[in-house]
């Protein structure tokens, strides 16, 4: 049986071969382990892997699985084909990023330009005797930014557009 799970972004591609009950060898790329698996509960598992013994824990909820090795947490989401694959044939749209309130432009950070950070700030709004750092909503280009510095802006207007 074949399958992939993904890792910090990374995927990795499984080779699972039943040998005995049990008794299983997986490949992983050009590395093989054998792994034999005692099921102590519902939710424990006592692993034998090359001779190495690991005591796993596994608990799930709706979002992820939480797993215990040895003691050592780790946190695996849980996400469907189609979540995992539309993120990597997602295709980058141009995106307008308007103000909800009026304003005074405080500071320009960024020019039509230059690269852009998901969450990176690009202006600073003032509004209400606040300042407000307007952020890109997602990773691009700076195609057009609309106020320059000290210019007031009514709610709604276009501040900046990332493509």
């Amino acid at each position: 049986m074949n399958m992939s799970f993904w890792l910090k972004n990374k995927e990795f591609k499984l080779n699972l071969v039943e040998r005995e009950k049990d008794d299983i060898e997986v490949s992983l790329g050009k590395k093989k382990y054998h792994v034999s698996a005692e099921f102590l509960s519902a939710d424990e598992v006592m692993l034998n892997i090359n001779g190495k013994i690991h005591n796993v824990i596994i608990n799930s909820n709706s979002t992820f699985y939480s797993v215990y090795v040895n003691r050592r947490f780790f946190k695996i989401e849980k996400k469907s084909a189609v979540q995992i694959l539309g993120k990597k044939s997602e295709k980058k749209r141009k995106r307008d990023i308007k103000t909800s309130m009026p304003g005074r432009i405080v500071k320009v950070l960024l020019k039509e330009g230059d690269d852009v950070a998901e969450g990176q700030a690009v202006l600073i709004l003032e509004a209400m005797k606040m300042q407000n750092e307007i952020k890109s909503l997602q990773s691009g280009k700076i195609t057009k930014i609309e106020p320059k510095a000290g210019e007031y802006v009514e709610a709604g207007s276009l501040l900046f557009t990332v493509s």
